[in-house]
């Protein structure tokens, strides 16, 4: 009964901002297609013509999925062919557009090669980028440091393994809990709007943030097993140190951990006097060990080399806090508000939370009634999570990049074309193909209302934290999704069963 209501709640708030945000995903497929060239739209209505009729024939392709699947040999054969064309693309997508950036990446590989751009402020201010900025600064002494090209496409390779390591273990983990064939078509999807995507050429926490989070539910799935967890030393403790990681790279990622703990009460609770018994209680509290203190050790690492390192002097307690990320969220469109930031930060810390609450007062005061405020959470859900861009806009994307390598055949300069433009990433007219499987993986997500197991509420509940938290919080980009996006993909499998079971 318990676990039923628990379902029943967490399912209200992902249908309802999962709707919005489908709602937000089909209006921008139809401004992406009002802006195609004519060669360019007719592909495109090809391919939704393909996707209708895999739906209606849809027990026929599952036939025909089921039977490549039972074949060892060619699945394996299909497998290898897929994620070697991947690597294939993805090595010359690195070496096509490789270059110098901006912001943040910037900041960061700027001050390991001693040219920094920004001062020790910055870091201290933000310092979610330290764990970061300490990998990239081993890798570029492993490399006997390195000319800045060489740097960075190095640091691209690691992108490509991070981001195909992540899509292998979104494939294990769907195989896990359902079966090989809705892990094959789950990876499929994941490959086409996140894999293929230009973001193998951005040495930035959110590929990092991608591969922890999928690491982090493949060793939920470990030990979840016939509706219920069980108890597995090693898994344990690789979660504790998973989740450190998780919140050291990104801090708002310890939702995830949030949504364990709450799924793990309510089993206890609606289990009952199975779980207080004096066994029980011993059992749970020796788990609670072994993934608190490998957690904390993982933390306390870190903390190490950051007060530590040999390239920046922290502040402490110089950090922006909650508020200042709350102040942003309810301003504007609830994404970077520049000239408020740089007051905040030019504060002293004992004025901060002051100056931030009379500001999120203001916010709130210029909503006016309560229909704008609704109004803009609508918009603000639908600028977080409806672009399969992974940015703000469907055009130019927030990141300058001038790639610097050259260019060795025909397909790395087709794809430079493709992908950049007046040194900014641009789509010209190929989000749209990315934008469409965009739209299914969240409708596939909304239809997974009906799975009510422990392991598909964890993912239900992650996916409506991370919602609420970018509509709280500063947001206004789905670039901010990515760190969900294995949950939403593992949730959208679920979903997919449901329509394809039928």
């Amino acid at each position: 009964m318990i676990q039923k209501l628990s379902n029943y709640l967490v399912n209200i708030f992902l249908v309802l901002l999962g709707t919005i945000s489908l709602i937000g995903a089909v209006t921008e497929l139809a401004v992406m297609q009002n802006k195609l060239s004519v060669t360019k739209n007719i592909l495109f209505t090809s391919l939704v013509l393909v996707i209708v009729c895999i739906f209606i024939f849809r027990k026929q392709v599952k036939n025909l999925v089921e039977l490549c699947c039972a074949s060892k040999y060619i699945f394996n054969v299909i497998f290898l062919v897929i994620f070697c064309g991947l690597i294939f693309y993805q090595l010359n997508m690195i070496q096509a557009l490789t270059g110098i950036m901006e912001f943040d990446p910037a900041f960061i590989y700027s001050l390991i090669l001693h040219k920094p751009i920004v001062g020790s402020s910055y870091f201290s201010w933000y310092p979610n980028l330290l764990l970061l900025l300490n990998i990239e600064n081993v890798v570029y002494h492993l490399l006997d440091n390195p000319n800045i090209y060489f740097f960075l496409k190095s640091l691209n390779v690691i992108n490509l393994f991070l981001i195909d390591a992540g899509l292998m273990l979104i494939f294990l983990t769907v195989k896990k809990q359902l079966n090989k064939k809705y892990a094959f078509i789950t990876l499929l999807m994941a490959i086409l709007i996140f894999g293929l995507t230009p973001y193998i050429a951005i040495p930035y926490s959110d590929n990092w943030a991608f591969f922890l989070m999928s690491i982090y539910i493949f060793l939920l799935s470990t030990i979840y097993n016939k509706k219920q967890f069980h108890f597995n030393i090693i898994p344990i403790i690789f979660i504790g140190i998973d989740s450190a990681l998780l919140y050291k790279m990104k801090p708002s990622t310890i939702i995830v951990l949030i949504a364990t703990i709450v799924v793990l009460f309510v089993t206890i609770l609606s289990k009952g006097k199975q779980y207080l018994n004096f066994q029980n209680i011993k059992k749970q509290l020796l788990i609670l060990f072994l993934f608190i203190m490998p957690f904390l050790l993982t933390i306390s690492t870190c903390n190490y080399f950051v007060d530590n390192n040999n390239l920046i002097k922290i502040e402490k307690n110089s950090s922006a806090g909650p508020l200042h990320f709350m102040a942003m969220g309810l301003h504007g469109d609830g994404g970077y508000w520049w000239d408020f930031n740089s007051k905040d930060e030019s504060l002293p810390p004992k004025d901060r939370k002051g100056y931030e609450i009379k500001v999120i007062k203001k916010d709130i005061r210029d909503f006016g009634t309560l229909n704008n405020f609704i109004n803009f959470l609508i918009k603000k859900q639908q600028k977080n999570s409806s672009l399969g861009s992974w940015q703000r806009e469907t055009g130019p994307v927030t990141w300058n990049l001038s790639p610097k390598l050259r260019v060795k055949n025909h397909f790395q300069s087709l794809l430079r074309k493709l992908f950049v433009q007046n040194e900014y990433f641009q789509w010209n007219g190929a989000l749209v193909f990315i934008q469409i499987f965009w739209v299914f993986v969240i409708a596939f997500m909304i239809l997974s209302y009906r799975c009510s197991n422990s392991f598909a509420q964890l993912l239900k509940y992650t996916v409506v934290g991370g919602y609420l938290f970018l509509l709280l919080f500063e947001g206004g980009t789905s670039r901010y999704m990515i760190q969900y996006l294995p949950v939403v993909l593992v949730l959208s499998s679920y979903g997919m069963k449901k329509i394809f079971s039928k």
